[in-house]
Order: C-alpha cells, then sequence, then structure tokens
C-alpha cells in the first residue's frame, strides 16, 4: 500500500509540473487605453508574451488557430472590449529575433507550448470554456477550371522557403504571393479574405509559385473581384457549396478578474 502511495503521489507530482509548465507563472490583464490606436500580438525579449489593445475573440482566434466565423456563442463585448495582456515565466526566454533563427520543429514547438499557454491563460481569468462541434455550413469549394491550372509548380514537399505574403499595392489592390507554397496555404488566406471557409478541392499536389492581385469588395470594380481574379490570373475557380466545417462554440465566459 506504501509503494501505492509512493507511486501515485509521484504521478501527480508529475501531473502537477506538466500543468505548471502549461501556463504563465505571471500574468497581467488590464483594459486597453482608448486613446492609443492598433492592435499587436508578440513575443518580448525574454520569451514575455504580449498583447496591446486586443479583444478576447482576437485571443481565442490565436489560442485555438480558428478564424472569426468558426467562434459561435458568447456576448458581444468579447468583440468590442480591448485589453493590454502580458504573460511570463515557466518557459524559455526566447526573442522574435531567436524564433527566427529556429528550426521549422523548434519554432512549431515553441508556438505550440505558447498557445497552450494563452488558452490557460483565458480559462483563468476570463472563465472561457469552449467545445468543438461539426456545423454544416457555406463554403466555397476551391477547383480547377476546364482549361488547367495556371500556376507554376516548384516541388513536390514543403521546404524552408515555403510561405505566402499579403500586401496592399500603390493602386489600393490586394496581393497574395505565394513561394514554393502548397494550395492549402491560399485556400487559407482566400478563407480570411472572404470570411467563410474555403475546401481545397482542386486535387493539385505539391508547391506552386503564384500571384494574385485583386480589388477590395466582391464585385469588380477599381479592378478585378477575388472571384474573377482567382479565376484569370490562378486558373482556379470558387464555387459557393454546403460542407462540413468545425466550430468553436463558447460555453461559458465572464470579464477578466482584476490583477
Amino acid at each position: 500500500m506504501g509503494r501505492r502511495l509512493a507511486v501515485m503521489g509521484l504521478v501527480a507530482a508529475a501531473m502537477a509540473a506538466v500543468t505548471m509548465a502549461q501556463s504563465f507563472e505571471v500574468v497581467s490583464v488590464k483594459p486597453s487605453d482608448p486613446a492609443v490606436a492598433g492592435t499587436r500580438i508578440g513575443i518580448a525579449p525574454g520569451g514575455i508574451f504580449q498583447a496591446r489593445g486586443v479583444t478576447l475573440k482576437d485571443l481565442i482566434q490565436q489560442a485555438y488557430e480558428v478564424l472569426d466565423f468558426q467562434i459561435s456563442g458568447g456576448p458581444g463585448w468579447i468583440n468590442t472590449e480591448r485589453y493590454d495582456i502580458e504573460g511570463r515565466g515557466n518557459g524559455p526566454e526566447v526573442s522574435e529575433e531567436d524564433l527566427v533563427k529556429m528550426t521549422d520543429e523548434q519554432r512549431n514547438r515553441f508556438r505550440q507550448q505558447m498557445l497552450g499557454k494563452l488558452r490557460a491563460l483565458m480559462a483563468d481569468r476570463f472563465q472561457l470554456k469552449v467545445h468543438k462541434e461539426t456545423k454544416e455550413m457555406p463554403v466555397y469549394a476551391l477547383v480547377v477550371v476546364k482549361n488547367g491550372p495556371k500556376i507554376a509548380k516548384k516541388g513536390d514537399d514543403l521546404k524552408a522557403e515555403s510561405g505566402l505574403s499579403v500586401r496592399r499595392n500603390t493602386e489600393g489592390q490586394t496581393e497574395v504571393t505565394g513561394t514554393d507554397a502548397p494550395i492549402m496555404y491560399l485556400a487559407h488566406q482566400l478563407s480570411q479574405q472572404l470570411g467563410r471557409p474555403v475546401i481545397d478541392r482542386t486535387e493539385l499536389k505539391g508547391t506552386f509559385d503564384f500571384k494574385l492581385t485583386f480589388a477590395p469588395g466582391l464585385a469588380d470594380s477599381d479592378g478585378p473581384s477575388i472571384f474573377t481574379a482567382v479565376e484569370e490570373q490562378l486558373g482556379l475557380k470558387l464555387e459557393p457549396q454546403r460542407g462540413p466545417v468545425e466550430v468553436l462554440v463558447i460555453d461559458t465566459v465572464e470579464r477578466p478578474s482584476a490583477n
């Protein structure tokens, strides 16, 4: 019996250590100064998580890696009330410069650790509880047009330089540039632009170089719409359909407790 209790004690201690490692040691949550504009989320020197001018919905999107349309429920203030948040401790002292020098595997491991700590922060200070559901929703299917795609294949696997950039050009149009990027990168960016899930049904394997330029809004006005641009510039097409989408449902949430 004594040995069994000792073993159970060691297991409990190990579980407590894991729990500690998955949360910040020190957390500060304060209302943002309304006179200060802008939003920033990042890692400060010393491995400190900092968020400035963020809503709780911003944090949920970051922590659970979902888009706005994938969050269901919750009171209106999660979209409007802004906070300055800082979390530190229980982790390596890593800066954004250190992140650049990491391998993809190291960077992803660190990212997942930080996301876990952010989820723990919201559960503790905002009493946030969520669950996932799959719902039938309007989606866009990304498919290849009849004459075939107009994008250049680069390789079969992801590489260190694989990526996607988004910028606004001098004419006010949006430019999306893929470098050695898989089609799933494009589908994810199109989802963000359209506010609706985009499902890759192109069956295009490997990585590609491409550039997509379109005007703001959904109509062909000061340049091609996103729908026209995808078809004319990439040889792909966005077809409206319905499909299963994973949704994060907010069960309970409260305004943050005071520091």
